[in-house]
């Protein structure tokens, strides 16, 4: 009786195993996961308790089979303490993921914290083999309805500024540094965590949650987000709302005095400018190297009149803030469309606000010749232009090239269509305000840099950039800057501020 019963569990463990190595190559699980582990665990136990005493294995049969069947509850529950995201995001950053390999590393790091918490999750590589990351709870009954948070998990390469290692994921005074503390493995994690506590609750789920990490947000998104709303909609059916990033708060006094939830932002317009020129000896006299040409044209582009004017949505997040602001800023709103009658409007606004009124031009990269004596016969600049919501991008793009000549040849890197703004109206963005305004109110805030919210805009589906953490400016400096950080407190409070808003608008 005994061997019989052990020979139908053996075959019972084989075919687990190999349903469970079957789910590992399907969704992209490490050979090793946790529950690999646990099969083989019970499987040595059982034999070995076989071959002292059959009566011992038959009185455990019960309890050796309820583990089995309780052990994804039991990796759920692996690990999951609030000081797990401190170290988590330490290990996170010490990814270099500026580059698409280290991106790829990053996503993988958090798919083996998935797994090891029993989450099967989906690896969705594009064709230029960046991977993204997708798990996502399934409610109870017939909820149609998603949320979606996401992030991403690459970022810029840090520069020769800083002052300590920006992939170290080091401790100073309270404080992470590293490269993504702010921008964006901090939320990353923070997203993590939320959807972790929230596996452990299915029943409570009032609507589907989803957790999508992609990998190159930083160089325009068009292999993540870009490539998933194309080529996998299934994903985002019946999706109410992507959070990601993208919010902006306002902190006075280690206090929230506001949370921005953007519903819009600037497009990017992003080219390069090329120059041919006659190549030569740099000891003679010649105007038309590539360098002089690209020089000229940029000068005349750069000399361009500023164009300010108003959009709906810089207007409306401005005067939803200004009560909350000082007497200069709420008069400045006050007095916008006075201001911008005058020839220079700039000089009468305040630090930081004409980037909400402007098609803005940034030229961040110039590249030609590598000989001091020689001119090179080609010279290029990268340029980032941010194009307000209402602007035309046929149109300006036929300025400049009228203005800077047939000797510059524009090739466009990346563009977006206009879109609309996300909702304020549906009954997600009006939980946000009601979770989030037991602590302060809630403004529809408009950003001048971009995210990759705008993929989710251009096909209806509402995304709001939200950020749990209440930064001061000195963290928020180095954002793409050196010596990136985040206070270890602020970092655990937006943990725990972020899980509240997921628990009251998912949850119930």
């Amino acid at each position: 009786m005994g061997r019989r019963l052990f020979r139908a569990v053996s075959r019972r463990r084989q075919d687990r195993v190999r349903d469970l190595k079957q789910l590992s190559v399907e969704k992209g699980a490490p050979r090793d996961a946790a529950p690999l582990f646990f099969v083989d665990l019970i499987a040595h136990c059982w034999q070995h308790r076989l071959l002292d005493s059959a009566a011992a294995v038959r009185a455990s049969v019960t309890s050796l089979l309820l583990l089995l069947f309780l052990v994804p509850a039991l990796l759920r529950g692996a690990g999951s303490d609030s000081g797990s995201t401190v170290e988590w995001l330490q290990d996170y950053l010490r990814i270099d993921s500026s580059t698409p390999a280290g991106a790829a590393e990053a996503a993988d790091f958090l798919r083996a914290l998935l797994h090891r918490h029993g989450i099967a999750t989906r690896w969705l590589v594009s064709p230029e083999g960046r991977p993204s990351l997708y798990a996502r709870l399934v409610p109870e009954g017939e909820v149609e309805e998603t949320v979606v948070l996401l992030h991403h998990t690459d970022v810029v390469p840090p520069g020769s500024s800083w002052t300590r290692e920006p992939f170290g994921g080091g401790v100073e005074d309270g404080t992470i540094y590293g490269r993504g503390a702010v921008d964006d493995k901090s939320l990353g994690i923070a997203h993590l965590w939320a959807f972790l506590e929230a596996s452990k609750q299915t029943h409570d789920l009032t609507r589907g949650l989803a957790f999508l990490a992609v990998t190159d947000e930083e160089t325009g998104g068009a292999q993540g987000s870009g490539w998933l709303v194309e080529n996998h909609p299934e994903l985002f059916r019946g999706v109410v709302a992507v959070l990601g990033e993208g919010g902006m708060n306002r902190i006075r006094g280690g206090q929230v005095v506001w949370w921005g939830v953007e519903v819009a932002q600037k497009r990017p317009l992003w080219l390069q400018a090329t120059a041919i020129g006659r190549p030569g000896h740099g000891s003679t006299l010649n105007l038309h190297t590539a360098p002089h040409r690209l020089i000229r044209g940029l000068n005349r582009l750069l000399d361009r009149p500023l164009d300010f004017r108003i959009t709906p949505e810089a207007r409306r997040y401005l005067e939803a803030v200004a009560p909350m602001e000082p007497r200069g800023f709420q008069e400045a709103v006050a007095n916008m469309d006075e201001i911008f009658s005058h020839p220079e409007p700039a000089t009468r606004l305040m630090p930081g606000m004409p980037s909400y009124f402007l098609d803005s031009i940034q030229i961040n990269g110039l590249e030609a010749g590598e000989r001091l004596n020689a001119a090179p016969d080609q010279a290029s600049a990268l340029i980032d232009i941010r194009l307000l919501p209402d602007a035309d991008e046929e149109e300006f793009l036929r300025e400049i090239r009228e203005l800077v000549g047939t000797d510059i040849e524009f090739e466009v890197l990346l563009s977006a269509p206009r879109s609309p703004a996300s909702p304020t109206d549906t009954p997600f963005f009006q939980c946000l305000e009601e979770v989030l305004g037991q602590r302060a109110p809630v403004a529809p805030a408009f950003i001048p840099g971009i995210t990759d919210a705008r993929y989710f805009r251009q096909r209806d589906i509402p995304a709001y950039g939200f950020s749990p953490f209440m930064l001061d400016g000195s963290s928020l400096r180095g954002i793409h800057g050196p010596d990136e950080r985040i206070p270890i407190e602020a970092f655990q409070a937006g943990v725990e501020e972020l899980e509240r808003v997921i628990s009251g608008c998912v949850m119930e």
